[in-house]
């Protein structure tokens, strides 16, 4: 009898009709919710490709070419306020010794830092010099070919960025020209060249695929770079269509410009268009739309595939459980009710857990804050003085360093590998380090004590060896200030020095503190800072590498120097407020990227030249 009932039960034509009818509408659901998601899927797609993708792209390579034309700039621009090189032009290029060590700089420049020469033409007499010291040319309003010299002196811009694309020697190249001296009567125009052809052998790594075309154009279309060889030298209206060159030229070219076009081909590409910041010069892009949302075949198969299962999943399910499960409700109940308090003893043992770590961290920034100058310490060295210390994480890699020996004040920053608590540890082991080295060997050689301080980490990290397990170390900026004098010495670290001359830069050496590729015995350089009243900055790069403003650039060195300049007549807490105001205002919404560090102080000594 009850076996009569259970199929009478299974075979209800009732029930039959609400399982099949409930199965139409399962699967009608999936499968509009399947198409709806992958028109979204591919809608969203393509609109992120062109309003983010592409623009980050643009303006990744727009600023590798615009870091390499700010370092040329940046270059000229310290040539062209190089006290030896106006002292020997005031001289009327006469003082022999001035001579010499003027072409020791340029050509330093030209072999060392690989520009492909380096200049300096003097307006009083149109002499031309280049990197070596040879008198190349005297220039003349009568030979066409000076009419640029001239034009710069009556235009009298600060830097002026020249591109010429030379056929003879197959290839592009960048002057930048430099007024030495007062603006309204220059004494001289000095700057350097550079030869874009290793900017143009990196264009090719930039290439995504085969679909990837990259060129740098002028106003008039003429190509000065592009990752195939060939393409330079011609002109942009040779190698796209029409309708693209139509679009490009009337589209606002004040920001980046993403333009959609079909080529010859029928293939449908993306051109994105960026103007460069350092230059007039324009950044173009082309990636092919199929290489760009390839994924999205395999997004279409793989739906299809998950309506599919998904169709037979729950159809099989929904059956099963109609027939098998005598009360649904109240077994889902009955897990809920089990999930919930897995979820609640879990949340439990994670606050717990938390509430310890943290406990732990902030105990690690007490010690942390333990080994740091107090107040008081800095009050007695430098009554005028300021200091941010800004760890991205509750503790960091940075740290600042104060040591009086004697008659002699040891001042340091330092950027440590790493954040948080490795870096933490890291700080702690250099200022121990520190403190033993200069007990040891003195205070009035901070070339020495680095050299110890990077054999003493190299020996303590067992870091002698290039396939040692661990590649640790840090930056460093330290001054020795002793009774009439100040030297510096630095590793990965600049000084900055302002006084009624203007501002004047030290950097320190390449070679990081510790590192595997650093050698045992390398010899770092002293650097002797002349006498007078100044104000003196210490930094690590972490208020350089700070990322923000209207493209989320670096805030960088040059607007760090413009800081210093705009501020330095303010008290120092004065100071110290507006470089934290300018920060935040650079960051924006953007989180700070790295440990940050600023120590200035006021020093001086009666100026006997």
């Amino acid at each position: 009898m009850k076996s009569l009932l259970k199929r009478q039960a299974v075979m209800d034509s009732g029930v039959f009709k609400v399982m099949i009818l409930a199965s139409t509408l399962i699967i009608f659901s999936i499968l509009l919710i399947g198409t709806f998601v992958y028109t979204f899927t591919e809608k969203e797609v393509v609109k992120k490709l062109k309003s983010r993708d592409l623009v980050t792209v643009a303006e990744l390579i727009s600023t590798k070419v615009d870091a390499r034309i700010d370092k040329a700039i940046e270059t000229s621009q310290l040539m062209a306020h190089d006290p030896a090189i106006l002292d020997w032009l005031a001289s009327g290029e006469t003082n022999q010794q001035l001579t010499d060590l003027v072409f020791r700089k340029t050509a330093y420049i030209h072999e060392e830092l690989a520009y492909s020469n380096a200049f300096i033409t003097n307006v009083s007499n149109g002499h031309y010099w280049n990197h070596y010291g040879e008198l190349i040319d005297t220039l003349s309003t009568e030979d066409p070919d000076d009419e640029w010299f001239y034009q710069a002196i009556d235009e009298r811009k600060p830097v002026d960025v020249d591109f010429d694309y030379n056929e003879e020697l197959g290839g592009a190249f960048a002057f930048i020209n430099v007024l030495a001296g007062p603006q309204a009567s220059p004494t001289a125009f000095v700057g350097v060249g550079m030869s874009l052809s290793d900017l143009s052998e990196e264009f090719t790594l930039y290439k995504t695929s085969e679909g990837t075309n990259l060129w740098l154009i002028d106003s008039n279309g003429s190509i000065y770079l592009s990752n195939n060889f060939e393409d330079n030298g011609k002109n942009i209206q040779d190698i796209i269509t029409p309708s693209a060159q139509k679009q490009l030229l009337s589209s606002n070219q004040q920001g980046i410009q993403v333009i959609e076009y079909v080529t010859n081909n029928g293939d449908l590409m993306d051109l994105i268009s960026n103007p460069l910041q350092s230059t007039q010069l324009q950044l173009l892009v082309e990636i092919e739309r199929d290489e760009t949302v390839s994924f999205l075949k395999t997004i279409r198969w793989n739906t299809i595939l998950a309506v599919v299962i998904s169709i037979v999943s729950i159809i099989f399910f929904f059956f099963y459980i109609s027939r098998k499960l005598a009360n649904p409700y109240k077994r889902a109940l009955a897990l809920n009710e089990e999930l919930e308090a897995q979820v609640e003893l879990r949340t439990r043992e994670l606050t717990e857990r938390n509430i310890q770590v943290m406990d732990s961290i902030n105990y690690a920034k007490r010690l942390q804050e333990s080994v740091l100058p107090s107040n008081e310490q800095m009050m007695r060295e430098f009554p005028e003085h300021f200091i941010v210390w800004k760890p991205r994480d509750v503790v960091g890699g940075d740290f600042y360093w104060l040591k009086r020996v004697g008659k002699t004040t040891l001042v340091a920053v330092g950027d440590c590998t790493g954040h948080g608590v490795p870096g933490a540890f890291m700080t702690l082991l250099a200022v121990s380090a520190l403190h033993r080295i200069v007990d040891q060997v003195g205070a009035n050689n901070p070339a020495a004590i680095l050299a110890a301080l990077n054999q003493t980490l190299k020996e303590t990290l067992h870091q002698e060896q290039l396939d040692g397990a661990t590649d640790d170390g840090l930056d460093i900026g330290l001054c020795s200030i002793q009774t009439e004098s100040i030297t510096f010495a630095g590793a990965g670290c600049v000084l900055h020095r302002l006084d009624e001359d203007g501002l004047q830069i030290w950097k320190g050496d390449r070679k990081r503190i510790g590192y595997r590729r650093t050698a045992m015995d390398y010899a770092y350089t002293n650097h002797e800072l002349p006498l007078g009243e100044a104000n003196y900055y210490l930094t690590t790069d972490g208020f350089y590498d700070q990322n923000g403003g209207a493209h989320n650039y670096s805030f960088g060195k040059k607007r760090f120097a413009e800081l210093i300049q705009s501020y330095s007549h303010l008290t120092f807490p004065e100071q110290k407020s507006r470089f934290i105001e300018q920060l935040d205002a650079y960051m924006g919404n953007e989180e700070q990227r790295d440990d940050i560090t600023v120590i200035s102080f006021r020093c001086g000594f009666p100026n006997k030249s």
